[in-house]
């Protein structure tokens, strides 16, 4: 009888993560008409998103995301933070963020946050991070 020899590495390879281009909304946009007072405002949900890609490892994932400012550009250095991370534990994360726009033309306020995030597979970790937001708000 003859003998049978299959090589098998095991698993699906080593845990690996991605951002997803296609869906990235890096940017979201509150630009209006200018008027007599600083105006306020809240990112709607799903104007700034990313979605993680994960692969190998287990194939049984978790995710954790966070979100920090790293920038801002107006008149106090306060317009600008976070409202809500959302969900956190699954691939997408769609955070909301509290800002103003100027009240003069030709002014602009703007901010930037970076998210990252740490997908597990109850084995081991990786983290995708320099995910970046930004927020911008001018008046024209």
């Amino acid at each position: 009888m003859g003998v049978i020899v299959i090589n098998f590495f095991g698993g699906l390879g080593p845990l690996a993560g991605q951002l997803d281009i296609v869906s990235y909304q890096e940017t979201a946009d509150h630009s209006d008409i200018a008027s007599g007072s600083i105006v306020t405002f809240t990112t709607i949900s799903g104007a700034l998103r990313a979605d993680v890609v994960p692969s190998g490892g287990t194939g049984s994932y978790t995710f954790s995301w966070t979100l920090t400012k790293i920038s801002e550009n107006s008149d106090t250095g306060s317009r600008f933070s976070i409202n809500t991370l959302g969900t956190t534990n699954t691939s997408t994360f769609q955070p909301t963020i509290d800002g103003a726009r100027p009240a003069n033309a030709g002014q602009a306020f703007d901010s930037e946050f970076e998210a990252e995030c740490v997908i597990g597979d109850g084995v081991s970790n990786v983290t995708v991070s320099n995910i970046t937001f930004r927020v911008i708000a001018l008046a024209f």
